[in-house]
């Protein structure tokens, strides 16, 4: 390996802790402006004030439905397009490598099919990045797939080899990737922000390294000025100033690169899903070509193009054409201050949900590692997160208009939140309650005292235009307050789930979202 390609390889493993680090950090700093805005306004208790009554309801789609049957059709086709575009990369670069490469080696089609299969064990990391898969299922799942390619590889290869070997062969090639998944996605804050940031890091890395090499250049031919500016300042000093500056003067760039990212994702030009999977695999694609640049030197890069599969099997396999009757509108509402249990609701129900229409939701720092987005962070980092709330309650209506109701690339549908204060938040509830089609509302360990959640209950009692609100409860949930709550009026459109000791089977809800 050369030493502009080894350059890469330090770039690349820099910038992967660096951007997680950075992601925790800014997180945490997110969650405190989050909650420094929402208790901005003037003090006010929950109950007091109480915003006038809700005006005719007017759901996006009125006649829209939702049906489970349907919801899991369009999530399996999803599953399948992640796995169609993994092959297809996996597949190409065998091609690539089989003629490019290692042309000596020779082409057949069962030796491209094996190699194929063998370049397409992502696939198992983007169906975990597609169902939020903890990291340990993720990397479980890539070792399962990995050890039914070992008796594959024993049987058509032409030489003898152990298991163990051949093992040991297929865990080499995921080193790097297994360590780019674990940076990236780790956990859910930084699964929401290490990717944006990664990019960023690898720019100013990047400029750090050539004031190295300058520095290096410099110091076996000095000009005169940096003969004087190292008499002047010291050896350390110079060595430190002609590195930090040209990262310096690589914040420009990073910071253009950083806001077109977040003006396509507002634009609609890619997904979540589909950045966070070309992120991966060109991860996987560089690592792989930094350690073929031994035998064929910069040709050995050529391989990236495969990472043209992810939009084009986005785009050509795009998502269903909405239904005529529009798409259904989930309004999620949840008991505050249980971030472990509703980000797993999260994971398990809307992230399915999300194939067959939009979620709207108050906002709250419960969910920033699930709803924080490219375009969140930028305008937070830019010092104006305080335009996002809704400040008085004659702001509500124009938030609402603001919506994203269109489908992503992927096919699924964003999750739109109101960023409210103490004096508005109810205002906000009215409008989004007139807007769903279907609510899910997780009241475990709902108490007489959650007034907040009160409130919510009785205007889910008077929305007659809702067709299905489902409650999930445990022992530990008042229903008998709840249900004076909710009223006499809503007892046919209500459903409750009891989660006592378990975890929210994302099917069954759904499944129980569509009315008998």
């Amino acid at each position: 390996m050369d030493y502009v390609d080894a350059k890469l390889l330090v770039v690349i493993l820099l910038s992967l802790p660096i951007s997680a680090g950075l992601a925790l950090w800014l997180a945490r700093r997110y969650r405190r402006a989050m909650v420094a805005l929402m208790r901005s306004s003037a003090p006010s208790t929950v109950a007091a004030s109480p915003p006038p009554s809700p005006s005719p309801a007017r759901p996006v789609a009125p006649d829209a439905r939702f049906s489970s049957t349907d919801n899991a059709r369009r999530n399996r086709h999803l599953s399948l397009r992640l796995a169609g575009i993994s092959l297809a990369i996996g597949l190409s670069t065998s091609v690539y490598y089989l003629t490019v490469i290692e042309p000596d080696t020779g082409f057949g089609f069962r030796r491209w099919l094996i190699l194929g299969l063998i370049h397409s064990w992502p696939v198992m990391v983007s169906l975990g990045l597609l169902w939020r898969w903890p990291l340990w299922r993720s990397v479980l799942a890539v070792l399962a797939y990995l050890a039914a390619l070992v008796p594959v590889v024993m049987l058509a290869s032409s030489n003898e080899q152990s298991a163990l070997a051949v093992s040991l062969w297929l865990l080499s090639t995921t080193l790097v990737p297994m360590l780019a998944l674990f940076c990236l996605t780790a956990s859910g804050r930084i699964r929401a922000i290490a990717p944006l940031l990664f990019p960023i890091v690898a720019l100013l890395l990047t400029a750090s390294i050539l004031g190295l090499d300058l520095v290096t250049a410099w110091t076996e031919h000095p000009p005169g000025w940096f003969t004087a500016l190292v008499t002047t300042i010291g050896a350390w000093p110079t060595i430190a100033l002609l590195t930090i500056t040209p990262c310096l003067i690589a914040t420009g760039p990073a910071v253009w690169l950083f806001r077109t990212l977040a003006q396509r994702y507002r634009r609609k030009a890619f997904s979540e899903l589909s950045y966070l999977t070309t992120s991966i695999w060109l991860v996987i694609l560089t690592s792989a070509a930094l350690l073929a640049t031994r035998s064929t030197g910069a040709l050995a890069f050529g391989s990236l193009a495969a990472i043209l599969w992810v939009p084009l099997g986005f785009r050509l396999f795009a998502g269903e054409t909405p239904p005529p009757q529009g798409v259904p509108t989930l309004l999620i509402l949840r008991v505050f201050q249980r971030d472990a249990e509703v980000e797993a609701l999260f994971d398990d129900v809307t992230e399915r949900w999300r194939t067959s229409g939009n979620t709207i939701l108050i906002a709250g720092t419960d969910l920033i590692s699930r709803t924080l987005d490219a375009d969140d962070l930028f305008v937070y980092l830019s010092r104006r997160l305080g335009e996002r709330f809704i400040a008085t309650p004659d702001q509500v209506s124009a938030r609402l208009d603001e919506f994203d109701l269109a489908p992503d690339d992927d096919g699924r549908y964003r999750v739109n939140e109101c960023y409210c204060t103490d004096a508005s938040w109810q205002h906000a509830l009215v409008a989004l309650v007139s807007r769903a089609n279907y609510v899910l509302m997780d009241l475990r360990q709902f108490k007489a005292h959650n007034e907040g959640c009160r409130i919510e209950l009785r205007h889910l009692g008077q929305a007659a235009h809702l067709r299905r609100i489902l409650i999930l409860h445990d022992q530990d949930t008042d229903r008998t307050t709840a249900g004076h709550d909710l009223g006499t009026a809503a007892t046919q459109r209500v459903k409750w789930i009891d989660l006592t000791g378990r975890r929210a089977d994302g099917a069954q809800v759904l499944s129980a979202l569509e009315p008998d």
